[in-house]
């Protein structure tokens, strides 16, 4: 078989994964038979078609897991940028390695957005405020909400029925279904009919009068 030509039917998928996100990654995939490159899009390691290889396919072998892909891995790119990388071996019909395809993605913008998202969400005191919001109901059901939420190690819209009987019971523990309002409120948050939380509700206050006796 031709190398070459087999591998033009991977230029597609290049072109596929570098449209997703533009400007942001490069793919490269490396002819194994000749140890150049064959294609590359959105080429920001200055490389181009026919250059060498070079290390990047030297040691592929020793790096290759048995699911045939290496990485995610750091490199640089030529300005000093970060790069998160991840590569994949194409193999022939006769399972013979012939090409190695390379993901290189820009991390820095990514990485300033998360530092920026970190400065905006941080408290500097996670105390501040309590003795403001420990009057209003609401807070306090969202706070009992998370916590619980956080415990089971799940979001609210993959709660059951004994999640959220568990939810209602602490929830009416700290009182805060006695506020107005409430019930429609944590019908609501547990994405439930009022029917069936006050349904839940019952079942719940039934279960701590026999518990209680």
């Amino acid at each position: 078989m031709n190398s070459l030509q087999d591998l033009k039917s991977f230029e597609p998928v290049c072109k596929a994964i570098s449209l997703m996100f533009p400007e942001m990654v490069e793919v490269v995939l490396h002819d194994l038979k000749t140890n150049r490159v064959a294609h590359i899009e959105n080429g920001f390691s200055k490389r181009v078609v026919g250059d060498d290889s070079l290390i990047e396919t030297e040691n592929y072998a020793s790096e290759l897991r048995s699911d045939g892909t290496i990485g995610p891995y750091r490199k640089s790119s030529p300005d000093g940028s970060r790069i998160k990388s991840i590569s994949a071996i194409i193999r022939d019909d006769a399972g013979v390695p012939i090409a190695l395809l390379c993901i290189n993605l820009k991390t820095g913008d990514l990485e300033a957005v998360t530092g920026l998202l970190g400065k905006l969400t941080r408290l500097e005191d996670e105390s501040a405020g309590k003795s403001i919001l420990r009057n209003d109901w609401r807070e306090l059901a969202n706070a009992v909400i998370e916590d619980a939420l956080k415990e089971m190690k799940i979001s609210s819209n993959q709660t059951r029925k004994a999640e959220r009987l568990e939810i209602i019971r602490r929830l009416l523990r700290a009182d805060v279904l006695s506020a107005r309002g409430s019930g429609e409120y944590v019908a609501e948050a547990l994405g439930v009919s009022r029917a069936s939380f006050y349904a839940m509700l019952r079942e719940v206050r039934n279960s701590e009068k026999d518990s209680s006796k």
